[in-house]
């Protein structure tokens, strides 16, 4: 395990909507948050993007995770479940990210180890806000680099 001190906040974003992500992609660049963002239509791709990058480093390490619950062919609920049960992936840190805010969601989220669920924000505003959060506390956190994620 190494740490790593880079403060570039990597994000692989599972999430089908395009909307979402030109909304997220958008408030990043507004707050000036540095990183690099790879986009997963729903889980299945993401978890070919994460196993293909312990070979070919698609992704940035390290990297967190922002992951919709509501996708096509694989939802977050089935991605973080084959997540968290590949040795490989297990520790990697998630954040549900989703409209969803049904208590059998999040509790599902967390019984996967979820390591935060946050309702997407209705404005402009409360995004930043959230998206400030989330960047203080990735700053704020150690992060592990290592051949496996």
């Amino acid at each position: 395990m190494l740490l790593n001190q880079s403060k570039d906040f990597n994000i692989l974003l599972v999430e089908d909507n395009d909307l979402d992500v030109a909304m997220l992609k958008r408030g990043l660049k507004k707050l000036g948050i540095a990183g690099s963002i790879v986009r997963a239509g729903d889980g299945l791709q993401a978890l070919d993007i994460l196993t293909e990058d312990l070979d070919k480093s698609v992704l940035p390490h390290p990297f967190a995770i922002l992951l919709d619950i509501n996708m096509p062919r694989m939802n977050g609920h089935e991605f973080l479940s084959a997540l968290r049960a590949d040795e490989r992936l297990k520790d990697a840190w998630v954040t549900v990210f989703t409209t969803s805010d049904n208590d059998k969601d999040v509790s599902l989220a967390y019984q996967n180890h979820a390591n935060g669920y946050i309702v997407k924000p209705n404005s402009a505003a409360e995004l930043h806000r959230v998206l400030k959060s989330l960047k203080n506390y990735w700053d704020t956190c150690e992060h592990q680099v290592s051949a496996a994620v």
